[in-house]
């Protein structure tokens, strides 16, 4: 769910960017999509945690916007797949939530994610945050274009360094015929230049400047007087012009030489030398000076080279790929140890070698084939191949044919990516894409392709597919008292039970939390499948499960349903499989429970009452009955508890069952704040401020955000003083994080209201809660009220629940009073307020006044004989 604070702007990106949105919800899918249309990337879309990684095997993405509460593979579970792959690793993902439970922020950033939102999310926020990372996105690609160009442009001057090594060839012998004094001098640039300076000022008994330019288009001058530091007024005006404007030859009067220094097509610097005040140069000085140059220039241009390749050659020798240089024959002439490591060689056992005998017997012609190819075009080529590495090991490669050189020594530069890794997570992927990633059973996806097959291949004289569906009972508890990782052991172990129960050709799959579903094709009959069901159960159950820290013994519910009897589909056949295994969890069978039209007509009968439940809010098709609370000692009427009730399908709706209902379809706070205002107005009519009026509350309704506001505002519209009422809760509102609940609960008494525990002592109780919530009453629950006149086991508990009450100072309500002997057996032990049928049935709204008129004069006339 979104919400809107105010129009937002999206920004036009320069390339298609892929943002994935993956969330169970469709409707909430094609919104956050419209949310990001303004950002001018292209969106796709999963519904489940599989889809998802299917669509990251398909194309590259952006970033990805996950939803945690998913149904099969959650948000956390996908999270981890796509960690778990280097590709994917560094791929941003948002997660959307919106009920987060204790630990799942930290869980979130552990897994890599770079934000953690909460539904409903404002659109603002959401746009800007996707856009922010698109654009970071951006960046990163930016980036990795210009580390490509600077791979690209360290060929190419590798390329032209072997250019350049033939045009030396050419200079040498001019070289030698002038008589180059640099060509001892050193290869590192700064000492070259030193030398130049000071064997020209010696030569020419001359000042020398020697000026070079530096990458940052700027230049750097070397000066043969040291002790100084600079050059002549003459030289240092000659050299204020621009470097290439510089022109060669003498200068004015002959008193300076300048030269451009050329090699190889490029210009490397500017000599001049000069004589303030001393003789003119003479031709012949000239001449030689001219020639010194080119020798300058040449040892310049070789420095120069010398560290290209030498960063170079660092770079080929620290990279991962394997590099090799081959000749026109494909034998190989040089490679890098990334070559010699992948092949399991040193490097002279390879010199030599020709590539195509590296590459695997299927593989070698096509690779003949592509390098010839290489040659006679001169276009660089890349293919996937396979090739001998170490011990002939077969390894999966892409090699990149690269040819370099001229026409007279044409070679081949062969670069080599080990591909194993990226095919190993690719067979990873797709497997995780089919499979549970906990305990590697068939997940709903090969479970539904298994399915379409098998409905497509079904005729009417074929034998049964029978789909088994199972879930582990009570395994929330499992997770809630000992913790996610022995919930997982579990599962484990029922998963490796069910995998050994049946044939290695049976589908057993996993299709949610505590969900497996086993596929028996050919099957006899229902019968025969339900004899399957039951064999399995006992295999599962048979043993109890030794985790680290517990030992379990797993228990089963579990349905059944026939292709081709009752189900036609296979969304009919996991549908109804699903209602028997219902069936059997909510009556505890310990057996498999076939499909039955009956089970079907009562599933949808509920289904239909959960649809039926918001309109009916709407309409206020609800009524409130009152339940008096007796004063069992002087028969005065104390109090009205309020209790819904729902008429619909021709039958009378339990209270119990409409709230289970209400929070089954998300809608349990809307009923809650419905039977708050009702009420309380119906208590305002009655116009009998002396009576407590207590109503109940949900526990989803105490965790809604707005029920303390709400509650307030109810209070101040009815004007209802809030010490007339008690909230009646069950300790069911605990058992998540109990922190929300406390705090509400808190915050209505420091309002005034006050607080009952309802059914204390049963199912949920918890002394801690007692030490949290400024609970003012105990209401004893009516299993115990029912058992207290001849069972002693019970009355002891009952009377430690009074003496707890004691201890608390919290006052006692006895509820579900039914006999005389129950409401004096209470009232003795310590228990005088009551309420249940000896007294009073719920009583409709338009019978109230005049019960409670009646009742108070019993009451007085009671207490009139009393005294």
């Amino acid at each position: 769910m979104l919400t809107e604070d105010a129009p937002g702007e999206g920004s036009v990106a320069d390339d298609r960017q892929v943002v994935l949105v993956v969330d169970d919800d469709a409707r909430l899918r094609d919104l956050l999509c419209t949310v990001l249309t303004p950002l001018n990337c292209e969106i796709a879309q999963a519904a489940s945690g599989e889809e998802a990684l299917t669509a990251l095997l398909q194309r590259k993405v952006a970033v990805i916007v996950l939803d945690i509460n998913m149904p099969g593979m959650d948000g956390f579970e996908t999270a981890q797949l796509i960690r778990d792959v280097e590709e994917l690793a560094s791929t941003p993902i948002i997660f959307l939530t919106g009920q987060a439970e204790a630990g799942d922020l930290g869980r979130g950033y552990d897994l890599g994610a770079v934000d953690f939102l909460m539904k409903p999310v404002s659109r603002q926020v959401f746009l800007a945050k996707v856009k922010a990372l698109l654009e970071l996105d951006r960046s990163f690609a930016r980036l990795r274009a210009a580390a490509a160009k600077l791979h690209e442009e360290q060929l190419m001057a590798a390329r032209a360094a072997e250019i350049r090594q033939r045009e030396e060839l050419a200079f040498t012998r001019r070289r030698e015929k002038l008589g180059n004094v640099f060509t001892a001098a050193s290869i590192d640039l700064p000492s070259l230049e030193r030398t130049i300076v000071a064997e020209l000022s010696q030569m020419f008994d001359a000042e020398c400047v020697l000026r070079v330019p530096t990458a940052d288009n700027g230049f750097h001058e070397s000066f043969s007087h040291e002790g100084s530091g600079e050059a002549s007024d003459l030289l240092q005006a000659l050299l204020a012009e621009p470097l290439a404007d510089l022109a060669p030859g003498p200068q004015p009067q002959d008193a300076v030489m300048v030269e451009q220094l050329t090699a190889r097509g490029q210009l490397v610097g500017v000599v001049c030398v000069g004589r303030a005040g001393g003789p003119a140069f003479t031709e012949a000085e000239g001449a030689l000076f001219r020639g010194a140059s080119v020798g300058a220039a040449l040892a310049i241009s070789n420095a120069s080279l010398y560290r290209v390749q030498a960063e170079y050659a660092a770079v080929m020798q620290a990279t991962g790929d394997a590099i090799l240089a081959v000749d026109m024959s494909g034998a190989i002439r040089s490679c890098n140890k990334a070559a010699t490591a992948l092949f399991s060689a040193d490097r002279d056992a390879l010199m030599g070698k020709s590539i195509v005998d590296l590459a695997v017997a299927q593989d070698r012609e096509r690779l003949k084939e592509q390098l010839d190819t290489t040659m006679a075009t001169r276009q660089e080529v890349s293919l996937e191949m396979t090739l001998a590495g170490r011990d002939d090991h077969p390894v999966d490669v892409m090699i990149t044919l690269s040819p370099i050189g001229d026409a007279g020594d044409l070679h081949v530069a062969v670069v080599v990516h080990d591909l194993t890794e990226i095919k190993r997570a690719q067979t990873e992927i797709r497997h995780l894409a089919s499979h549970d990633p906990l305990t590697d059973l068939a997940n709903r996806r090969q479970l539904n392709d298994r399915l379409a097959v098998l409905s497509g291949q079904r005729d009417t004289g074929s034998k049964l597919t029978a789909l088994l569906y199972m879930d582990v009972n009570q395994f929330k508890g499992v997770n809630d008292t000992y913790g996610h990782d022995t919930g997982d052991e579990l599962l484990l172990e029922v998963a490796t039970r069910l995998r050994s129960a049946v044939d290695d050709d049976t589908l057993v799959c996993r299709v949610g939390g505590d969900e497996f579903i086993v596929v028996f094709e050919d099957v006899a009959s229902v019968d025969a499948a339900v004899a399957e069901g039951n064999r399995i159960l006992d295999r599962v159950q048979a043993r109890p499960v030794a985790c680290r820290n517990v030992t379990l013994y797993p228990s089963l519910s579990m349905g059944i349903a026939c292709l081709g009897v009752t189900a036609h589909s296979p969304e009919e056949l996991l549908t109804q499989a699903d209602m028997a295994m219902f069936e059997a969890k909510k009556n505890r069978l310990d057996v498999c429970v076939p499909y039955t039209d009956q089970i079907g007509s009562r599933q949808e009968g509920k289904a239909y009452l959960r649809a039926e439940v918001v309109d009916a809010i709407a309409r206020s098709d609800f009524r409130m009955v009152y339940q008096p609370i007796v004063n069992s000692a002087t028969g005065a009427l104390f109090g009205l508890e309020a209790l819904i009730r729902w008429r619909a399908g021709g039958r009378e709706i339990p209270a119990a069952e409409i709230i289970a209902l209400a929070e089954d379809s998300g809608q349990a706070g809307a009923l809650g704040r419905w039977i708050l205002a009702r009420s309380f107005e119906d208590y305002v009519a009655l116009g009998r401020p002396d009576l407590r009026l207590h109503v109940n509350v949900s526990p989803d309704q105490v965790l809604d955000e707005g029920f303390l506001e709400h509650l307030i505002s109810v209070q101040q519209d009815t004007k209802v003083a809030p010490g007339s009422v008690c909230l009646e809760l069950t300790e069911r509102a605990f058992t998540r994080d109990p922190a929300p609940a406390h705090k509400a609960l808190r915050g209505a008494r420091d309002y005034g209201f006050s607080l009952a525990m309802d059914d204390f002592g049963v199912e949920h109780a918890s002394m801690t809660n007692l030490m949290h919530v400024p609970v003012d009453w105990l209401k004893i629950d009516r299993s115990f009220v029912a058992r207290v006149e001849d069972d002693e086991r019970v009355q002891r508990l009952v009377r430690g629940q009074i003496a707890v009450a004691a201890y608390m100072q919290a006052d006692l309500i006895a509820e579900g009073v039914e006999s005389l002997q129950q409401a004096e057996w209470l009232r003795d032990a310590g228990c005088v307020l009551q309420q249940g049928f000896l007294y009073s049935h719920p009583i409709e709204t338009t019978e109230l006044a005049t019960y409670i008129d009646s009742r108070t004069a019993v009451g007085a006339d009671q207490g009139a004989n009393e005294n």
